[in-house]
């Protein structure tokens, strides 16, 4: 029952019409890198790779997706007063956190996967090795997409306008304040991301990265991330009046 309700969750996120008009931003950073590729030497990919894996990928392009995807896992039904229904399911509430949250994220990985791929040639054509490559971007992917859909399906629980609390949190906190104070990174998701990304990066770690960790730290609080807040999403499903 709970796989009929992931496919029949992914199935709607997949083909609403955000989601066409969103993906044009993986496509754009894709064609973009592949312009990069054609038209610059092998040195002057280096910090070129930097730039797009490790902050346009994790710190603009996967948050921005994450939001819109994630944010109409319960938003949209708040919006259309459906989620009283969900007391006529017989399951347990967090079986259907669980299956939204894993919709959003599987159509998020897939709706990125133009830019993560991208990324991952970049990254290749400067002749980086090809399992630290693939491997680092494939996991900074995954793993920072868990962690912002967890945390945007939360919020979506949480208020009417999560959307717009979504943006401000990407633009304001993820973009700026973290940025621009050190302090703060430990409390930004793309920090942590991009830490895991640096693994595919040569040369140094990325600006805006929580660099007293390890990937293997970073990764390990991004799974935090995401384990905490689907359970916090399902705490407050079944308390919530619906």
């Amino acid at each position: 029952m709970s796989t009929t309700l992931y496919g029949f969750s992914l199935r709607g996120i997949l083909f609403r019409g955000r989601t066409a008009g969103f993906a044009a931003l993986p496509l754009a950073v894709a064609v973009v890198v592949g312009v990069v590729i054609a038209i610059t030497s092998v040195p002057n990919r280096y910090g070129v790779q930097n730039t797009f894996t490790g902050n346009l990928l994790t710190g603009l392009v996967i948050p921005i997706v994450a939001l819109v995807l994630a944010i109409g896992a319960f938003g949209d039904e708040r919006d259309a007063r459906t989620l009283p229904l969900l007391r006529a399911v017989a399951r347990p509430r967090w079986h259907t956190v669980l299956a939204r949250f894993a919709a959003a994220w599987t159509a998020t990985v897939v709706v990125v996967l133009p830019a993560a791929v991208a990324c991952a040639v970049l990254g290749l054509s400067v002749n980086q090795p090809a399992g630290r490559v693939v491997g680092g971007v494939a996991l900074a992917t995954v793993l920072t997409a868990g962690a912002y859909c967890s945390v945007f399906v939360l919020l979506s629980l949480l208020t009417r306008r999560g959307l717009l609390a979504g943006l401000a949190y990407v633009v304001l906190w993820e973009t700026f304040l973290a940025g621009l104070a050190p302090a703060l990174r430990g409390l930004s998701i793309g920090s942590y991301g991009r830490r895991v990304a640096s693994l595919a990066i040569p040369g140094d770690v990325p600006l805006g990265t929580v660099s007293s960790l390890g990937v293997p730290g970073a990764a390990t609080v991004l799974a935090g991330i995401t384990v905490v807040a689907v359970a916090l999403s399902a705490v407050r499903l079944q308390r919530m009046d619906v």
